[in-house]
């Protein structure tokens, strides 16, 4: 780790090797990692040697997480059993384990989210990470604005000096514009050092190779299609690779970090893989097996509450050659809900690294006031368990986003996708429930801005009609301000008592009278069109055209504004709806 007194140094190195755009079988632009491998060591001693190996991923900013009565430094413990194994202070070597992360680093909490992701990366390169996933929440805030020119995490400051974060971001199949995209680096080779039981010691070579699904419809049109990123799914990209970093004796192992489920990839990539290992993210599930050839994968769960350990297992045969013999002791480890805790001076002290904690209770104080600034209170619990009769269509804590968005742009109806909730506000047997500031910015985490359109009720039944196929449903999940009566397709379109549309048949003159509709930026802009029925997203049209009112409020911002306008009128008291508005038919 590098420490620079208040000044940077810039660096740049890069090595390119000219391939062949596309052809069959598919030959990557690779991009080597510009770090020079050192030379392995020749004395070896035959035997098998074990190197420990631990990865995160899907932290979405859960450094620390309050329940209410504490604060729980979850990545401050998981430090702590980093160092179990690399040592402290003097002893500590960064060689004895590989650490590595699955993605979606950031977005989530409102710690990370109040700060634009600082403490987490701060704290991950002072845990020297030896990798990272590109996630497709890393994509929320702008891709470009959270990674370094030469690929790496930001730089950080900490305790007044000026560190070089060294902390290299790994993705092969990341394109903008038709190239790879220059934030992300093919792969890293990292010098690690195996150790047998007697102490005898062996330096190894590890390949990690980054990869990812085709994550791009969930993430929105603007921050990826739209600023010409693209995602190309093709495992021979991964596979090529490694099999000439094994080829080339770059390394002794080689590991896909994925930010997609570990299942998925390793089935992916076929019985013919060279790649030893790999490791995923993406789906919150921890999760550990092997396919039916042997081919071993594993992933660490989400927000901080679990970690992945393995031990990766080397043998040295009299020839002094080193040989990857797998992977055991395969573990998915839950953080002690006990054991985070820090509320006193030495309280848990053998469990959470000094350094990583300071990082996260400075990242607290930072924070204290949106933490502490209570909005109001709730007395029915947002959930995401689904109300009665809506067919998994409607639960609480949906309702209470909907009707925020729809406060925001002053609308009748407004929907919002199940992605889309990223927390909840249960009661936990209490009678009432206070909501923060940072409550509020964990509820709206991306920042979207508000589309606000005027239809006239006859379009809006278009909208309701693409939310029940399967595209439009995890698109326009959630919905307020009218109840939609329906099976296979819209039955009964109802405001309060009034029934609108029913069975084909509009009332009145409903059917042209003008309804405003507000959604977030992710649903109005996604281009999703149903696979069965050739549905498209009405919204992205209507973008171009004067129904389209203003998009230019940001959802998290605006949020607190209105709530703070309920609160001040209800006495502290706001609304949580509990009627399901998606009513089986």
């Amino acid at each position: 780790m590098k420490r620079l007194p208040h000044y940077l140094l810039v660096f740049a190195a890069a090595i390119t090797l000219a391939c062949q755009p596309d052809p069959a079988p598919y030959e990557p632009d690779i991009k080597p990692d510009p770090t020079p491998v050192p030379t392995p060591q020749v004395d070896r001693h035959p035997g098998e040697y074990i190197l420990p190996l631990i990865q995160t991923t899907d932290l979405h900013g859960y450094m620390v997480y309050s329940d209410g009565d504490n604060i729980h430094y979850r990545l401050a413990y998981i430090a702590d059993k980093v160092k179990d194994v690399r040592g402290r202070g003097a002893e500590y070597d960064k060689s004895r384990l590989l650490l590595l992360d699955g993605g979606d680093i950031y977005q989530g909490a409102s710690i990370s989210n109040l700060q634009a992701g600082r403490p987490v990366y701060t704290s991950f390169g002072r845990m020297d990470y030896d990798a990272v996933a590109a996630g497709n929440h890393e994509f929320d805030w702008g891709f470009d604005t959270l990674v370094d020119a030469d690929a790496t995490m930001l730089d950080y400051e900490w305790n007044g000096y000026q560190y070089t974060n060294e902390v290299p971001v790994v993705c092969a199949n990341l394109y903008r514009n038709g190239s790879r995209d220059p934030h992300t680096r093919d792969y890293v080779i990292v010098r690690k050092t195996a150790s047998m039981s007697n102490g005898d010691t062996v330096a190894v070579r590890i390949g990690v190779i980054g990869f990812a699904p085709n994550y791009s419809g969930s993430i929105m049109q603007s921050k990826f299609a739209g600023a010409g990123y693209e995602i190309r799914e093709n495992y021979t990209i991964a596979n090529n690779l490694a099999a000439q970093l094994e080829a080339d004796g770059q390394c002794d192992a080689t590991i896909l970090l994925h930010h997609g489920s570990c299942e998925d990839a390793a089935e992916s990539l076929g019985q013919s893989t060279v790649i030893d290992f790999v490791l995923g993210g993406h789906t919150h599930r921890a999760l550990l097996g092997r396919t039916s050839w042997g081919l071993r994968y594993m992933q660490g769960g989400r927000h901080g509450e679990n970690y992945a350990f393995a031990n990766l297992r080397f043998a040295v045969d009299s020839t002094g050659a080193v040989s990857f013999l797998g992977a055991d002791d395969m573990r998915t480890m839950n953080v002690p809900s006990g054991l985070d805790v820090h509320t006193r001076p030495g309280q848990n002290a053998d469990d959470l690294d000094d350094e990583v904690l300071a990082i996260s209770e400075a990242a607290v104080k930072e924070s204290e006031e949106q933490l502490k600034d209570i909005v109001g209170y709730i007395t029915v619990g947002a959930t995401n368990s689904y109300l009665s009769g809506s067919g998994e269509r409607a639960t609480t804590m949906g309702n209470w986003m909907c009707d925020v968005t729809r406060r925001i742009g002053e609308a009748d109806v407004a929907f919002v996708n199940g992605g889309g909730v990223r927390t909840t506000f249960p009661l936990n047997g209490q009678s009432r429930r206070d909501i923060t500031v940072s409550n509020i910015y964990e509820a709206f985490p991306f920042s979207n801005l508000i589309y606000v359109y005027k239809l006239t009720y006859a379009e809006l039944l278009k909208v309701f009609e693409y939310a029940l196929t399967s595209g439009g449903k995890s698109l326009f999940t959630y919905m307020t301000g009218i109840d939609c009566y329906y099976d296979s397709s819209v039955r009964r379109l109802q405001k309060d008592n009034t029934v609108l549309y029913d069975n084909g048949k509009w009332y009145d003159d409903w059917a042209s009278r003008e309804v405003i509709l507000a959604v977030s930026e992710y649903l109005a802009t996604t281009e999703r069109t149903d696979y069965y029925t050739g549905t498209p997203n009405p919204l992205v049209d209507w973008n171009s055209t004067s129904r389209l009112l203003y998009n230019n409020l940001v959802d998290n911002e605006n949020a607190v504004l209105v709530l703070k306008d309920e609160s001040a009128k209800s006495g502290g008291k706001l609304k949580v709806d509990a009627a399901a508005h998606f009513i089986n038919y």
